[in-house]
């Protein structure tokens, strides 16, 4: 299928009602499609993690919207649906000394995943899924 680079946002939100909404409205205002989301809320305050194409840049828009972010190049893995696609994946790293620092993906009805991998050394992690011929 298909291992490429893409850009991921870890954005601070308050935990209350509304603020994701808020927060979402401006990938649409900005035309930024978003290919996956994370969230993970502690008490008053959550991050979020948004996936979006390696050219598509929504930097400018946050800081002019008040949001504090920070942008990290990523791996987005996207291959078949199968058991232990997480385990293969973490294998893989781990086996040439690669940290995964953030993991987070979904499967679809049609047979297929997506994952996000943001790694220690991101051009060591790509040469080893990619000969790993496990993700193709």
């Amino acid at each position: 299928m298909a291992i490429k680079v893409i850009k991921q946002y870890s954005v601070f939100l308050m935990n209350e009602p509304g603020a994701l909404k808020k927060f979402a409205e401006l990938f649409v205002q900005e035309k930024v499609n978003i290919i996956a989301i994370s969230q993970d809320v502690r008490y008053d305050a959550a991050v979020v993690r948004i996936a979006v194409k390696y050219n598509e840049e929504i930097s400018h828009a946050l800081t002019k919207a008040g949001f504090t972010s920070v942008k990290t190049d990523a791996i987005c893995l996207e291959t078949e649906d199968r058991e232990g696609i997480a385990r293969d994946i973490g294998d893989v790293l781990f086996k040439q000394g690669i940290n995964i620092t953030t993991i987070y993906g979904a499967s679809t009805e049609k047979g297929t995943s997506r994952w996000i991998v943001v790694v220690s050394d991101i051009t060591k992690a790509l040469n080893a899924l990619e000969s790993s011929g496990l993700f193709n």
